[in-house]
């Protein structure tokens, strides 16, 4: 396992229970970062295994839940984060996904959307990252769709979502990049959403009005987009900044 450079830097991942989120946390965890991880409620359990896995690392790790809708629960976020150590990463992992044809989309549930997918990374960031500046580093990563750059039907809140995250990521990355921290949007493409090794639909993507475009004949995997994550927070990545960073197989090439 890799040394930490750091024992008291924090990593939070919203959303970050099971999935790309675990992936991640196991990784950051290999660089000696401790973990908090959020969960929206409906994960406690998977967020206790992930804590567990986490501590076999050697480092510290916990976590809370709530709903991102609730202002409370970013009060929450940074409490948790702050007695753990210094935060000095944040992975806005957190998205809602739901589906509808364009005119039966209710304006609650395009605000529901908006509110977890858009205003949480914003409050998140915002509560955290101060403790990056005053350390003269920091990681911001927003975890963004592909549906945003390729588009997808019933889907209108979740593809404007995910583009205002590109905003948010060059708005950050401008404002702080000479106060030490980074902000990064890395984008999964079609990534498995079930534990078996075959290639019939299955999970996640069922449910989805698209069907996936796998140029590889596989999905990929929540180990190679957390493997992008991970790099990103290392201090070599410095350099990298304001980037949108597709994992994808070549499903999408820009």
């Amino acid at each position: 396992m890799n040394q930490p450079f750091n024992k008291d830097k924090v990593v939070v991942i919203t959303g970050g229970a099971k999935k790309i989120g675990r992936a991640t946390a196991k990784k950051l965890a290999d660089q000696g970062f401790n973990i908090l991880i959020h969960t929206g409620g409906k994960s406690i359990d998977e967020a206790k295994k992930t804590v567990a896995i986490v501590k076999e690392y050697g480092v510290q790790s916990d976590f809370i839940d709530g709903d991102l809708a609730d202002i409370k629960t970013i009060d929450k976020i940074k409490s948790a984060a702050e007695k753990l150590g210094t935060p000095s990463v944040l992975i806005n992992n957190a998205g809602l996904r739901i589906h509808d044809d364009f005119e039966k989309i209710t304006y609650e549930d395009w605000k529901r959307v908006m509110t977890v997918n858009v205003d949480a990374s914003f409050l998140c960031t915002q509560a955290l990252i101060g403790h990056m500046t005053k350390q003269k580093w920091g990681r911001v990563i927003n975890i963004g769709g592909l549906s945003a750059h390729i588009g997808a039907k019933e889907r209108a809140h979740v593809v404007t979502s995910k583009a205002a995250l590109i905003g948010l990521t060059k708005a950050i990355s401008m404002e702080f990049l000479e106060r030490g921290v980074t902000c990064n949007c890395v984008v999964p493409g079609f990534i498995e959403d079930f534990d078996s090794k075959e290639k019939a639909l299955k999970g996640h993507w069922l449910r989805h009005p698209q069907t996936p475009n796998l140029v590889l004949n596989r999905f990929g995997n929540p180990d190679e987009v957390a493997e992008v994550i991970a790099n990103l927070c290392k201090k070599e990545a410095d350099y990298i900044n304001g980037q949108t960073l597709h994992v994808n197989g070549g499903s999408y090439t820009p």
